[in-house]
């Protein structure tokens, strides 16, 4: 017989149990703060309509990145994104929630394009959004960049500092209008300007050359990334009203404490949907990853979910690429996480079992982590290899002294120390009491 794969899909992700308690570990930090910042956690379907998640007019275009499929007259995609199946929510509970609204989701993510070192098909995100109706001041994107900041900080120790750049959709929006450009022009030029940084200056200005056939334009545009948007106060309302916002909006950042921002006009991020002001959060001592944390704000998403206008600013983590790609470079330690067992409890004879498992469930009522060998017919040998490989820092083996005498001989794992004790006392032992 044939033996089946043993390795998952391409772009799925598997963890050994070490990686696994660090993941586990960072997103409970994270999830904490956005607890404290009054965020609410939904675990929206994994399935939505495929109208849901796209608009006939792109669907050819969302069909090769999504997972796509019909169960009788339904045609249902998985989720790429949280913030289309939140505008659905909200649009759907109106009556039911109190406005602004904050919702964080931590759950996977499915996209089917093609699988790459730090691009899965399969992933977890971390979002937080904060919607409004009708209107939204953008204090709440200011929010929503400290929360994102204060989620970073939580686990600083394993991913390192982080800046923040800030960029303007409008100013772009103000600019093109002021340049005359076509719609055409507007669109492609966006594209340039977010690839801008992995373009490079050269290819950049060809992209414009080519793009726009203008020099004066042309000139204009690489300006802003040269010499700032200060040249161009004065040219148009709309112009002065995003240089406005955007110089109110650091203050707003300094106000909560958020000191590692700073304006970068190149940031545009590539998601349609973004309508105001976006950022992007780099590791400074990363920056192979990227971007680890961006968003922006949406002026109405959920606007084919319902006639209520909804604002929303909005952000995502990425969880899992960032925190996998750590975890296989070495970046993070994982020796910490090597083992969750403070008490390995082994028995010596199946006679011994009954004690043996009174034991166990005492140490676990006293919320001390322990496993037990229950192959109570193998040799000691055996039954201690075992705690050493799983790194129990204690072992409390039972024999039948032990049994008769209700006690446990309580071994320290790292010293060789073994003592022996009540289970009373080699709880206040473990605990370090």
């Amino acid at each position: 017989m044939d033996l089946k794969p043993t390795k998952p899909l391409s772009g799925f992700i598997e963890l050994l149990p070490a990686q696994q308690r660090c993941f586990d570990f960072c997103a409970a930090r994270m999830l904490d703060v956005l607890k404290v910042s009054g965020f609410n956690q939904l675990d929206l379907p994994a399935i939505e309509r495929a109208e849901v998640l796209t608009d006939k007019d792109n669907w050819d275009e969302i069909e090769t990145q999504m997972f796509l499929f019909q169960k009788g007259d339904t045609k249902m995609g998985l989720r790429y994104d949280g913030t289309v199946g939140l505008s659905r929510y909200v649009a759907g509970h109106l009556n039911d929630l109190v406005f602004p609204f904050r919702a964080s989701q931590f759950s996977k993510r499915y996209r089917g394009e093609r699988a790459q070192r730090g691009r899965y098909r399969e992933f977890y995100q971390m979002d937080m959004d904060i919607m409004g109706v009708n209107s939204l001041s953008t204090n709440y994107d200011a929010e929503i960049i400290s929360v994102i900041q204060r989620t970073l900080d939580s686990v600083s120790e394993f991913i390192g500092e982080n800046v923040v750049r800030v960029g303007s959709r409008p100013f772009w929006d103000a600019l093109f209008d002021y340049l005359e450009m076509t719609d055409g022009q507007k669109k492609d030029v966006f594209v340039l300007i977010d690839k801008k940084d992995k373009m490079g200056d050269e290819d950049f200005a060809e992209g414009l050359r080519d793009t726009l056939n203008n020099v004066e334009k042309e000139n204009q545009i690489k300006s802003v990334f040269t010499n700032g948007y200060s040249d161009f106060l004065n040219k148009s309302d709309k112009l002065d009203a995003a240089i406005s916002e955007l110089n109110e909006f650091m203050k707003t950042l300094d106000l909560f404490g958020v000191k590692n921002a700073e304006i970068d006009l190149s940031i545009t991020r590539g998601l349609a949907y973004y309508t105001g002001l976006v950022f992007e959060f780099k590791l400074l001592e990363h920056p192979e990853l990227g971007t680890a944390a961006g968003g922006g704000r949406y002026a109405d998403l959920a606007g084919k979910f319902s006639k209520t206008k909804i604002i929303g600013v909005g952000a995502a983590i990425g969880f899992s690429r960032i925190f996998v790609a750590l975890m296989e470079s070495g970046a993070i330690d994982l020796s910490r996480f090597e083992s969750p067992v403070d008490v390995s409890v082994l028995c010596m004879g199946n006679e011994n079992l009954g004690y043996a498992v009174s034991v166990l469930n005492a140490l676990r009522d006293a919320n001390v982590a322990a496993v037990a060998y229950l192959d109570a017919d193998k040799k000691f040998k055996n039954q201690i290899e075992y705690a050493d490989k799983i790194n129990a820092k204690f072992s409390a083996i039972i024999g039948e002294t032990e049994a008769e005498n209700q006690v446990v001989a309580l071994k320290n794992m790292a010293t060789g120390e073994q003592q022996s004790l009540t289970v009373e006392e080699a709880i206040k032992m473990v605990r370090g009491e």
